[in-house]
């Protein structure tokens, strides 16, 4: 079989890029002659080699819906041979297990203060998303770490994307008994979450990434927003067979910045420990409410690999 090209367009943030890294090296476990390109990671000391000029234009994988395994029986059966991935598709099976991307992604590349086993270590995120930003990300209510502080008897240690802000100040605020550790930059972040043995993950991709290749012991996500699968069904970062996670519900919620979003950050609630059955229904609703949608997306690929090779 002739060489496949799959041509990384870098999207959003640091988390994102590597994600979509990760989608690469899992098409080329399938693919072998897989030759990825466009990627660039100088804090991981990655780049991916010069583009080739494509045989015609390459066949675009866009947003999350991506099949990989289906992409991967197209380019065995000669449908396809230039891809570029525009989008991220952040779905747990397409992903390797975690010990596949260490090396990818080596620990230690900075030095960092490792947290106890008596420790909570609370991912905060913060800056742009405070705003109206996004509506699927936004911050996590205070009441939630303060539950959990309080169910897990573990020291709280607020750490990451505190600074000035009216969200810092709620948060330290709401838990004044907490440890803070503001940001010291992202490969540091980085290294500091995936070292922590008690992990609380914030609505980020970069927060999940650290923690899902970490050795931690217990792993705490609030399914809220961009892991909510009733919010996104075209997502799925609920690692529902890692004994690691534990699951907790959130009511759909999209973020816009306003006052009446910010009012709600400080209202009581709580955020019950889901199942593991009651994850699982999740994602097989989410996956219900898609199929239409990911069939669409995978004929229009086999379409699209078909015209590329009749050009080709």
């Amino acid at each position: 079989m002739s060489a496949v090209t799959f041509r990384i367009q870098p999207t959003g943030n640091l988390g994102n890029q590597m994600m979509q890294l990760m989608l690469g090296h899992s098409l080329r476990s399938q693919v072998p002659e897989l030759d990825i390109v466009g990627y660039d990671m100088p804090l991981w000391s990655l780049k991916g080699g010069e583009e080739p000029v494509p045989r015609a234009k390459p066949v675009e994988l866009r947003g999350h819906l991506i099949d990989i395994h289906g992409v991967a029986s197209l380019v065995k059966a000669g449908l396809l041979r230039d891809m570029k991935l525009v989008g991220i598709g952040s779905r747990m099976a397409n992903y390797l297990p975690p010990s596949a991307y260490q090396a990818l992604f080596p620990a230690g590349r900075a030095e960092v203060e490792r947290h106890g086993d008596d420790e909570l270590l609370i991912s905060v995120r913060g800056a742009e998303i405070l705003g109206q930003c996004h509506p699927d990300y936004g911050p996590v209510p205070p009441a939630y770490y303060r539950q959990l502080a309080r169910e897990t008897g573990l020291r709280p240690v607020l750490f990451g994307q505190i600074e000035d802000d009216w969200y810092s100040r709620l948060l330290m605020e709401a838990m004044p008994d907490a440890r803070v550790v503001r940001s010291q930059g992202v490969l540091a972040d980085f290294e500091r979450l995936r070292s922590a043995r008690h992990v609380v993950t914030s609505v980020s991709s970069f927060a999940w990434l650290a923690t899902w290749l970490s050795d931690a012991q217990t792993i705490h996500v609030p399914v809220l927003g961009l892991l909510n699968p009733a919010q996104r069904p075209d997502v799925d970062l609920l690692p529902l067979d890692d004994p690691r996670y534990r699951f907790y519900r959130f009511p759909v919620r999209r973020w816009n910045g306003q006052q009446e979003d910010v009012d709600g950050l400080s209202r009581e609630a709580h955020y019950p420990l889901m199942t593991r059955d009651e994850v699982a229904a999740l994602l097989r609703q989410a996956a219900s409410s898609t199929r239409a949608e990911r069939l669409e997306v995978a004929a229009k690929t086999v379409v699209k690999g078909l015209l590329g090779r009749l050009r080709g």
